[in-house]
């Protein structure tokens, strides 16, 4: 690679923002069923997040098994690809609420969006109460991103 092309990537990585505008969204509550983002933001794209249901031999099953008939392991999981060089963070805040808006459980943290990446997927695991995923109507989400 000469000398002109690796300084003008150089330049470019430079050049990249720290951060990246922020997704708000809402959908209807559905367990294993994907939320389209289609959010592009300098080389980082969003692309779907879900909340997926856990089968087998579960976080739950183990850390309580004498309650485990009530708990169900759910995993959100985000597809993202990221065209740069540098890994960027998600911070992720995604929640369930039930038919009057109150919150019923969620998850609030970051992830790693790993760099030169496609249609990769970042998933967090999660121990919840069945009757809460029965009663959820409504998931909310807001997701920000900055490089790492």
């Amino acid at each position: 690679m000469s000398r002109r092309i690796l300084a003008a990537a150089l330049l470019a990585s430079l050049c990249l923002p720290l951060s990246a505008a922020a997704v708000e969204k809402s959908a209807p509550f559905a367990l294993d069923q994907w939320i389209e983002l289609k959010v592009t933001e300098g080389p980082v794209t969003l692309h779907r997040i879900r909340l997926a249901s856990q089968g087998g031999l579960t976080k739950s099953k183990i850390m309580r098994p004498g309650n485990s008939e009530y708990l169900s392991d759910v995993q959100i999981q985000l597809e993202f690809s990221n065209e740069a060089t540098d890994d960027w963070k998600a911070e992720i805040r995604f929640r369930w609420l039930d038919a009057e808006g109150k919150e019923i459980d969620g998850y609030n943290g970051g992830q790693q969006l790993d760099s030169e990446s496609k249609f990769e997927q970042q998933t967090v695991t999660l121990s919840t109460l069945r009757y809460g995923l029965d009663k959820a109507k409504k998931v909310e989400l807001e997701i920000s991103l900055a490089r790492d």
